[in-house]
């Protein structure tokens, strides 16, 4: 038998597209606590976590899961979490991220577009003892990154 966490992984993931979702990321802690991390490619609501929520539970009540208790939650990644499945993209074109290339150069700027999988970016380039900013435009392989996070900005 599966381990319960690749189960309720494996059941999460399939139901998602159903719902307009996709499963970024999980973990399990020690206490048997499963949290499952869902994006869209909109801009996910309360209302769609919510309803999909409730399906995953009618499918856990429902089936064979062993007899030890566990708990599991679903919600979104977090404002301040790492992108890590490229369709989370789309929605964020126009905003400001931090991106580290797995060779460890790192990009600071505005997501201009994308390309299948390549991002463009307007990179921000400070010149050493400067104030002045430059942009230049740069090509970045979504496979290439190693992390890419949200600049957030509360104007």
């Amino acid at each position: 038998m599966k381990k319960l966490g690749e189960k309720l992984s494996e059941i999460v993931d399939a139901e998602a597209n159903q719902f307009g979702l996709f499963l970024v990321n999980y973990t399990i802690s020690p206490t048997g606590l499963y949290r499952f991390y869902m994006d869209s490619e909109n801009v996910l609501s309360m209302k769609e976590l919510t309803e999909f929520t409730r399906h995953i539970s009618v499918i856990i009540d429902e089936g064979d899961f062993g007899e030890k208790a566990f708990t599991f939650e679903i919600s979104s990644p977090g404002a301040d979490s790492p992108l890590k499945d490229f369709r989370q993209l789309e929605k964020h074109v126009g905003r400001s991220f931090k991106i580290i290339k797995k060779e460890g150069t790192e990009f600071k700027g505005q997501l201009e577009k994308l390309d299948d999988e390549t991002l463009h970016i307007l990179n921000e380039v400070k010149e050493k003892g400067k104030k002045k900013i430059n942009i230049e435009p740069v090509e970045i392989d979504w496979n290439q990154i190693e992390e890419i996070k949200i600049i957030l900005s509360f104007k």
